[in-house]
């Protein structure tokens, strides 16, 4: 089975702030992302990350009233780290570990920390290595698949970064959420899918023209062709809808809402269609 999710990054214009406090409480955004049709949400690190437990299971059942299910939760670790700062971190992953389980998460999505592959001394690459198996350990032990998002300054900035790291960590409870490395070409996202597709069962969509946030079917990457590669290879997992048009804004009271859930149901509308022309059914 295929499911469609909305990523609740896509909601918040405070998302690439330094602080990263939320614009708006996920607990707000509940209603209105159900009224948009959508039934599944991947929730951003700092929608979460700063509540208490007894808010989290509110949240819960706020979704469970609302037939909105949180599959995945995002968490973006700094995994280089050493002393009190490595603590302060792990730490922080056992949090999210208990609220995604509160939740009913099946995924802890990360970004492999925050660093390139060429700007990490050998040392600080083998002590990610550590950090990242034990992250990936826990996380098993509490019934939850760890992906990590391919993008620059992570340790998956590339296509062969990605492949060694796979090779490094060798866990089947360790996989790849993909989203393209060039949102300009078609033929090497579908190529880059194709290259890691045994180990993908979580896909971030996200439009863009011109450099630009804009609607799937307008994108500079053709995301039918790049939805028949993942059906044709027998992809079945989740599939996110990152970023929306109208997302980015200068300033926080720019953001509309409602206008970004309407482009996010188009979006939504998009790639049910091309997964029903190529005989797919999907939930979400």
């Amino acid at each position: 089975m295929i499911y469609l999710l909305l990523n609740s990054i896509a909601l918040d214009p405070h998302r690439w702030t330094a602080q990263k406090i939320p614009y708006f409480q996920i607990r707000d955004l509940l209603h209105p992302v159900a009224e948009a049709g959508f039934s599944m949400l991947e929730v951003w690190q700092y929608h979460v990350s700063r509540e208490s437990e007894t808010v989290i299971r509110e949240l819960r059942k706020l979704g469970d009233s609302l037939e909105l299910s949180f599959p995945v939760v995002g968490f973006y670790p700094k995994l280089h780290l050493s002393g009190a700062e490595r603590q302060q971190e792990l730490e922080l992953f056992d949090r999210i570990t208990r609220y995604a389980k509160i939740l009913g998460a099946k995924i802890i999505k990360i970004f492999a920390g925050i660093k390139g592959t060429d700007q990490l001394e050998e040392t600080e690459y083998d002590r990610s290595l550590v950090f990242l198996a034990g992250m990936i350990d826990t996380a098993e032990k509490n019934g939850l698949l760890v992906t990590s998002e391919l993008h620059k300054k992570t340790l998956l900035d590339s296509l062969d970064a990605a492949q060694k790291l796979l090779r490094q960590i060798n866990s089947s409870n360790f996989k790849i959420c993909f989203q393209p490395f060039d949102f300009r070409s078609t033929e090497k996202a579908v190529r880059d899918y194709l290259a890691l597709a045994e180990q993908v069962p979580h896909v971030h969509y996200q439009g863009r023209h011109n450099g630009k946030m804009e609607l799937l079917n307008n994108s500079d990457i053709d995301y039918a062709v790049l939805t028949r590669a993942l059906v044709e290879h027998g992809f079945e997992g989740y599939i996110s809808i990152e970023f929306v048009r109208d997302c980015v804004v200068e300033s926080p009271e720019q953001f509309d809402l409602q206008v970004v859930l309407a482009n996010a149901r188009c979006d939504k509308s998009y790639i049910g269609e091309v997964l029903c022309d190529n005989g797919v059914e999907y939930s979400g």
